[in-house]
């Protein structure tokens, strides 16, 4: 009724045929696309993460650049005003300039400029600023309000009160730009060691 069953060989040679078949026929257009999409996720990933690294990695340097220079010139600062004597008073609230008398002779003025984001070392009375200790032009950055010189000038009376002066570097991102780097904070305070004894 059922007739002769076929050969296990026959059924070997159909089964090889559908896998040769399905082997050669390639992918389709969907399975293209689907591939396309998976790969482009994948490199939209890779790729934001990458610039996210960049950012991060250049906000870093540009604070740590711009705290490094602060350093130096609160070292430069500083210098001038222990071996001379202070000028300028500002003790209530921070002043942008602080006059100090060097003790090798002339006077040397450093100065905050709000305007043009600097700190700037400049000639006797604050005139002309020969160089920029500090800028923060085209940084998304400024000063903060408190940041300024606190100082006490050196007494030549008898009292032979010898001056000090405190330095405050506030640097703020601007608005809008304040996921760009982070607020940097440097501050030192030094007193003068003349005492204005060569005054009387």
């Amino acid at each position: 009724m059922g007739g002769k069953p076929k050969p296990l060989t026959d059924y070997m040679k159909m089964n090889f045929r559908k896998k040769e078949y399905f082997s050669r026929r390639g992918i389709t257009l969907v399975e293209l696309i689907i591939s396309i999409f998976i790969f482009s996720i994948v490199l939209i990933g890779i790729l934001t993460l990458s610039v996210s690294v960049m950012n991060s990695y250049h906000k870093a340097s540009a604070a740590k650049m711009i705290k490094e220079n602060a350093e130096y010139a609160f070292s430069l600062i500083a210098k001038d005003v222990r071996m001379g004597s202070i000028v300028s008073a500002s003790v209530s609230e921070p002043g942008k300039e602080l006059e100090v008398k060097r003790n090798r002779g002339g006077e040397v003025c450093y100065k905050f400029s709000d305007d043009n984001l600097k700190l700037s070392v400049c000639g006797s009375g604050c005139g002309s600023c020969s160089s920029d200790l500090i800028d923060l032009s085209g940084s998304f950055s400024h000063f903060s309000d408190n940041t300024g010189f606190y100082s006490k000038p050196t007494d030549a009376d008898i009292a032979k009160d010898r001056g000090w002066a405190e330095i405050n570097l506030n640097i703020v991102p601007d608005a809008g730009h304040e996921m760009e780097g982070d607020q940097i904070n440097v501050q030192t305070i030094v007193s003068a060691r003349d005492y204005g004894w060569e005054e009387l």
